[in-house]
């Protein structure tokens, strides 16, 4: 069973570095957003490239900086900075530099958002961390109003 995530549940992986804390939830905000800090490792690989169908992103950096692909552009944000990627945008982001980034995330509307993040990390847990490519696809192919890749 997938677990549900609430307000303070931490996503710890330790062999990609990451770090993700829900601050906000489905459940807490009544559907409207679900938001996360997301703690990225110092020169991180890039995601693949993808887009949310139905949903807005809206990130702030609070510390490092992270490059970003938005459609035709690659810009980086630096700590303090904002950025939107609208509803089916193409868009990648990671962290190049040497100290990494943490930035708040949010996701508008929550729909089951916070329910992928959770089954991506579950896959890596039950995977000692290296998850099967296809286990990975499988989850992502589950939440298609969540998540395409282009």
């Amino acid at each position: 069973m997938t677990m549900t995530p609430s307000v303070g549940t931490e996503l710890v992986n330790p062999k990609a570095g990451t770090r993700t804390v829900f601050t906000a939830t489905a459940e807490s905000t009544g559907g409207a957003y679900v938001e996360v800090e997301a703690t990225y490792p110092p020169h991180g690989s890039k995601p693949p490239l993808h887009l949310h169908p139905t949903q807005v992103e809206e990130f702030t950096v609070l510390s490092g900086q992270l490059d970003v692909v938005r459609a035709d552009e690659t810009f980086t944000v630096k700590a303090g900075d904002s950025f939107t990627v609208a509803a089916g945008t193409p868009h990648q982001m990671w962290s190049s530099g040497d100290d990494g980034a943490v930035t708040r995330w949010r996701t508008t509307p929550a729909q089951r958002t916070g329910e992928m993040f959770c089954e991506l990390w579950e896959a890596a847990r039950d995977s000692d961390w290296s998850p099967d490519p296809m286990r990975l696809f499988e989850v992502i192919s589950s939440h298609p109003d969540e998540f395409c890749l282009c």
